[in-house]
């Protein structure tokens, strides 16, 4: 038997600290009692290269100038469709 060709999907594990009390990630990996760090998944690894708390500077948001709104729904979409396509590549 192949353990390769049985076992090709791995869960993915994230890494939070519950020190820096806030509930986000990257991706959908958030909803944990701590900032996401770092995610490992089969074939990649994301992980938080800077943090910075209470920064000096503030941060200003740029108007958009182009594009249109959408949906999260429609946006979800248009996500799954770019996926499969790029899976589709991969094959």
């Amino acid at each position: 038997m192949d353990i390769e060709s049985t076992n090709t999907k791995m869960k993915p594990i994230a890494w939070f600290t519950p020190q820096i009390p806030v509930s986000f990630g990257p991706l959908e990996y958030n909803g944990l009692p701590g900032l996401v760090i770092l995610v490992e998944m089969s074939n990649r690894t994301i992980s938080a290269s800077k943090i910075v708390l209470n920064p000096k500077e503030k941060i200003e948001f740029k108007k958009l100038i182009k594009g249109d709104r959408i949906t999260e729904e429609k946006y979800n979409e248009k996500m799954k469709t770019l996926w499969n396509s790029i899976n589709k590549n991969k094959e």
